[in-house]
């Protein structure tokens, strides 16, 4: 069917076109190459951050499953802020302190407020109680001062010596401390 010039004249162009073929997937390989290089970087670096953001999703996921505690926190450190006195002049605590005495049998009472100690966002106001009480009474106090709904008070030393004269009162010393903001109250908070 083909004549011995025919067959070579279409080898030849098999070949050439073979030739021709693979000049071109050679070219297309050089020149597209770099191209898919720079992509297959682009996808795995947007690989990486599909997994940073599913990783976050999965944070706050847990964080929203957690809502109800937090929001048992937030109320809880709110209750707390509204207990730091937004002044550091005394008369406020004077007065807490006059109903907790009030409420217990202590007497020969004296305080003395101590020089602020800075804490950062707050300060520390210490005063020194000097007085004389029973145990019960001291206690009594002691309980009222540091559970006080409306500010926040801690003991930070008690010093209670023993009368000869009178056994039943002791001498009691007792160091309390309350705290006030230095930094601007938060305002979600002085609006309540």
């Amino acid at each position: 069917m083909f004549s011995e010039a025919d067959r070579k004249v279409l080898q030849t162009a098999l070949i050439a076109g073979g030739i021709a073929l693979l000049g071109l997937i050679y070219y297309i390989w050089a020149s597209v190459n770099p191209e898919i290089t720079q992509l297959d970087k682009a996808m795995s670096g947007y690989q990486e951050d599909l997994k940073k953001k599913h990783a976050e999703l999965e944070q706050v996921k847990k964080w929203e499953a957690r809502a109800g505690e937090i929001a048992a926190i937030v109320q809880q450190l709110e209750q707390k802020v509204q207990r730091v006195p937004k002044t550091a002049e005394p008369g406020e605590f004077f007065r807490l302190l006059r109903e907790c005495v009030r409420r217990t049998n202590m007497t020969d009472i004296k305080i003395a407020r101590l020089k602020n100690v800075p804490m950062g966002a707050y300060d520390e106001i210490p005063y020194t109680i000097t007085c004389r009480a029973r145990y019960h009474d001291l206690g009594q106090f002691l309980t009222l001062v540091e559970q006080h709904p409306q500010q926040i008070m801690r003991v930070k030393t008690l010093d209670v010596s023993n009368d000869a004269k009178r056994p039943s009162r002791h001498s009691v010393i007792v160091q309390l401390a309350t705290f006030v903001f230095t930094q601007p109250f938060p305002k979600e908070v002085a609006s309540k």
